[in-house]
C-alpha cells in the first residue's frame, strides 16, 4: 500500500495560472463562508469553501501533490489526499493551470476536440440561442455614475413615489380613455409603435443593470443582443457581479432593469394623464404600457432565467438556482417513485428543499408550455419544411430530451422490489390501462335539438294589444287566436268611407229630381267603387290584426308584452313551437367519423338542465364537409366548440366552418317534446370501443395528413 502512495505524493504539481483572481463571496445557505475565484481569460466564476481556499492559497508553496496535503493538514485543514487530488483534477479540467510538456499540450488538444462540433451540431445550438455583442460600455459607465446617483437620491425617491400615485390617480380618473386608447393600437401601425417603445425601454433597462453593477465596482465587459429561438432581446453581460460579497447587492443589480422600467412607467403616466390630444401623448402612452406590461409579465417571472429569476436566486441565496433546485427535484423524484436511498444532491432543510421541488415542477410546466407555444409559432411562420424541421428540434430539445435522459439516469440503477416501487409500478399499469384499453364506446359531439316546424308571430304593422286570449306554454290547434290588436286608424277611416259610401248611395237614389247629380252619376259610381275597394282593404288590414295559429303546437310569448301596449311590426309576438316533429343536427371532427354509422342509438343530453334527454337514431351523415354554421351559439367565436374561421363580417347564410368538420342528423325514437324551439346540448352516440392512445393517434394522424400538404 505504501509502495502505491508513494508514487502518487511524489507527482509534480501543475503550476496555478497567474492571471486567476481570488475574492471573498457571499456565504452559502448553511452559513458557512465562501470565496470565489475569477478566470478572467474565459470569465468564469468558481466557488469555493473554506477547505478549497487553504488549497489554492498553499498551492504556489508547493512542489509535489504530498507536499500539498501535508501543508493544507499543518494547518488544521480537515483533508484527504482524495480532496486535494479531486481539486488538482477540477484545476486541470477546467485549464486552471499552466500547460506544460507534451502531456499537457495533449490534454488541452483533447479538450479543444471536444468542445469542436459539427457544421449540424452548432447551427442546432446556436439556432437555440446565440448573443452578439454589440458595445463594450465599461469603461462609458464610469461618467454616467453621478447622474444614475442623483436619480436614486432620497429626494428623487420621494418625488417618485408622489410621481406614482398622481399618475395612478390619473389612470383612474381617465380609466375609459385609456383601456380605449389601449385597444385602438391593437393593430399593425400600433404594434410597430409598440415595437419602438420596447427597444427604448429595454435599452434603458439594460443600462439600469449596467449602471448599478458599476456603482457596486463590477466590470461591465458587453453590452448587445441575444437571439432565443430568433427572438431578440438586450442583454448585459454582468456576471462579475458573482464577485459581490452581499446577496442584498446582487438583488439590488438584478432588479435594476425593473426599476428603470417602472421608473419609466410613472413618468410616461404622468405626461400622458398631463398632456393635451396628440403625437406626444401617444408617445407617452407607449412608453407607460410597454413598461408596465414587460416589467410585470416577462421580467419579474423567475422560471425563466431574466430578472425575476437572478432576483429569486439572490433573495433565497441559492447561486445556481435553477441546476440545483432541478438535481433535488429529480432525487426527489426518484425517492418517492422507486425508493432508491440515496442521499439527497445537497443537505438542504426539509422546508427548503421541499420549496425548491414545487418551484422546479412550477418551473417545468411553464416551460413546457412555453416551449411547446414557441415551436408552434416557429412551425407556423416558417415555411412549411423548415417549419415542420424546427418544430420537431424544438420538441426534442426542450422537452424530449430531459426526459430521456433522466429515464436514462434511472436505468443506470438497480432499481429493488420495495413499497415505493410496487406503488409506482401498479400505477403505470394503470395508466398505461387507461391510455390502451378500448373503455371508450362513445362519441361526444356538439348538437342541437330544434322543432321541425317553428313560426315566428310578428305584428303585420304597428298596433295596439287589445287582447291575449291565450297564456304562455299553452296548446293552441290550428286557426285559434293567440293575439287580437287594433289600429284606431282602421276603424276611423273605415267609419269615414262608409259615410261617404251612404252620402253617394243617397245622391244616386234622387238622381232622377237633381240635374247635378244626374250629370255626375258616372263620377258617384266611380267613387262608390273606389270606397268600396277601400273598405275592402281596410277590413282586410284589421283582420289580419287577429293573430290565429298558423299550425298546432306550443306558444311561447315573451313576458314584457301586455293589453294596451302598441307594438311595431319587428316585435316578436310568440314562438310557435311544434311539438311532435323535433329533429337534431350533430356536427363531428374528421377523426371521429368513422366510428359513427347510420342507424347507431344515440342520446341528446341538453346544456340546461331544464329540459329531458331525448333517445336518437342517426338518421344521415352528410359525405362533404360542412362549410356554413347556421347556429352561433356552437361556433368558437361565442365560446361554443366548433372551430370558425376569424372574419371581421359574418356571411349571410351563417358562420364559416374550418375544414374538416361533417353534420350528422339524427332523429327522436319515440314522441318527444321541448319547451323552446331550439336547444342547444350534446349528443352520445354508441360506436365501437376505443382506447385513448388509439384515438389521440387517430387525432395525431389526421392533423399530419392535413398539413403534409406542400
Amino acid at each position: 500500500m505504501e509502495s502505491m502512495q508513494a508514487p502518487m505524493d511524489d507527482a509534480p504539481l501543475p503550476e496555478l495560472r497567474a492571471d486567476l483572481r481570488l475574492s471573498r463571496s457571499a456565504p452559502d445557505t448553511d452559513g458557512a463562508p465562501m470565496w470565489t475565484l475569477f478566470d478572467p481569460m474565459r470569465g468564469l466564476y468558481f466557488h469555493l469553501h473554506l477547505s478549497g481556499l487553504r488549497i489554492i492559497r498553499l498551492w504556489r508553496q508547493c512542489s509535489t501533490l504530498g507536499e500539498l496535503v501535508l501543508r493544507a493538514k499543518a494547518e488544521g485543514a480537515a483533508l484527504d489526499d482524495g480532496d486535494v487530488e479531486g481539486l488538482v483534477r477540477f484545476a486541470e479540467a477546467n485549464h486552471l493551470v499552466v500547460v506544460q510538456g507534451h502531456e499537457g499540450r495533449q490534454r488541452l488538444a483533447s479538450a479543444m476536440e471536444q468542445v469542436r462540433v459539427s457544421t449540424g451540431s452548432w447551427l442546432l445550438h446556436h439556432y437555440l440561442f446565440f448573443r452578439i455583442p454589440l458595445v463594450r460600455p465599461d469603461r462609458h459607465l464610469e461618467g454616467l455614475l453621478p447622474l444614475a446617483r442623483l436619480l436614486v437620491s432620497r429626494t428623487a425617491k420621494f418625488l417618485l413615489l408622489f410621481l406614482a400615485m398622481l399618475g395612478c390617480y390619473f389612470i383612474v380618473r381617465q380609466w375609459s380613455d385609456f383601456v380605449g386608447t389601449l385597444v385602438r393600437f391593437l393593430s399593425w401601425e400600433g404594434i410597430f409603435w409598440y415595437a419602438l417603445a420596447l427597444v427604448i425601454v429595454k435599452s434603458a433597462h439594460e443600462l439600469g443593470h449596467a449602471l448599478v453593477a458599476k456603482h457596486y465596482g463590477c466590470r461591465v465587459p458587453t453590452m448587445g443582443v441575444a437571439f432565443l429561438v430568433m427572438f431578440p432581446m438586450l442583454y448585459t453581460d454582468a456576471t462579475d457581479t458573482w464577485r459581490l460579497e452581499k446577496d442584498h447587492d446582487r438583488l439590488r443589480v438584478a432588479m435594476a432593469g425593473v426599476m428603470t422600467e417602472l421608473t419609466i412607467a410613472v413618468l410616461a403616466t404622468v405626461c400622458w394623464g398631463l398632456l393635451p390630444d396628440g403625437a406626444l401623448r401617444q408617445a407617452a402612452f407607449f412608453l407607460a404600457t410597454t413598461s408596465l406590461i414587460t416589467s410585470l409579465l416577462v421580467n419579474l417571472s423567475p422560471f425563466m432565467r431574466f430578472d425575476g429569476y437572478h432576483a429569486l436566486s439572490d433573495l433565497w441565496g441559492i447561486r445556481n438556482l435553477q441546476p440545483r433546485a432541478f438535481a433535488i427535484t429529480r432525487w426527489w423524484l426518484r425517492e418517492r417513485l422507486f425508493g432508491f436511498g440515496e442521499p439527497p444532491t445537497e443537505a438542504f432543510t426539509r422546508r427548503r428543499r421541499h420549496l425548491l421541488v414545487v418551484y422546479s415542477v412550477l418551473t417545468w410546466l411553464y416551460r413546457f408550455f412555453l416551449f411547446l407555444g414557441i415551436a408552434l409559432l416557429v412551425y407556423h411562420f416558417a415555411f412549411k419544411v423548415l417549419g415542420i424541421i424546427l418544430f420537431a428540434v424544438e420538441i426534442f430539445w426542450f422537452i424530449l430530451r430531459p426526459i430521456m435522459n433522466e429515464i436514462r439516469e434511472v436505468s443506470r440503477r438497480r432499481i429493488s422490489l420495495n413499497m415505493r416501487t410496487i406503488i409506482t409500478i401498479m400505477s403505470a399499469c394503470l395508466i398505461l390501462g387507461i391510455l390502451f384499453l378500448p373503455w371508450q364506446g362513445r362519441v361526444s359531439l356538439p348538437a342541437v335539438l330544434e322543432a321541425d316546424a317553428h313560426v315566428v308571430l310578428f305584428p303585420p304593422e304597428s298596433a295596439q294589444l287589445k287582447k291575449m286570449p291565450v297564456s304562455q306554454d299553452e296548446h293552441v290547434s290550428v286557426g285559434q287566436i293567440v293575439y287580437e290588436l287594433e289600429q284606431p286608424e282602421i276603424n276611423v277611416n273605415l267609419q269615414q268611407a262608409r259615410r261617404r259610401i251612404q252620402a253617394i248611395k243617397a245622391r244616386l237614389a234622387r238622381r232622377a229630381g237633381s240635374a247635378d247629380d244626374l250629370a255626375q252619376q258616372g263620377v258617384l259610381r266611380t267613387q262608390m267603387a273606389e270606397l268600396e275597394a277601400q273598405i275592402s282593404g281596410l277590413e282586410s288590414r284589421a283582420r289580419a290584426l287577429v293573430i290565429r295559429a298558423p299550425m298546432a303546437g306550443r306558444v311561447d310569448m315573451p313576458g314584457v308584452l301586455h293589453e294596451g301596449q302598441w307594438l311595431d311590426s319587428r316585435t316578436r309576438l310568440a314562438d310557435l313551437v311544434s311539438q311532435h316533429s323535433l329533429r337534431v343536427n350533430a356536427f363531428v371532427r374528421e377523426q371521429d367519423l368513422e366510428r359513427i354509422r347510420v342507424g347507431s342509438s344515440a342520446r341528446f343530453i341538453p346544456d340546461d338542465g331544464n329540459h329531458d334527454s331525448v333517445d336518437l337514431t342517426v338518421r344521415s351523415i352528410d359525405n362533404v364537409g360542412a362549410e356554413r354554421l347556421a347556429y352561433p351559439g356552437l361556433a368558437s367565436r361565442y365560446g361554443g366548440p366548433l372551430p370558425v374561421e376569424e372574419r371581421r363580417r359574418e356571411d349571410q347564410d351563417g358562420l364559416r366552418l374550418e375544414d374538416g368538420i361533417y353534420r350528422v342528423s339524427l332523429v327522436p325514437d319515440s314522441d318527444a317534446s321541448v319547451r323552446d324551439w331550439q336547444v342547444y346540448g350534446k349528443v352520445s352516440v354508441e360506436g365501437p370501443a376505443e382506447s385513448l392512445a388509439g384515438a389521440i393517434f387517430r387525432h395525431a394522424a389526421s392533423v399530419l395528413i392535413r398539413e403534409s400538404g406542400f
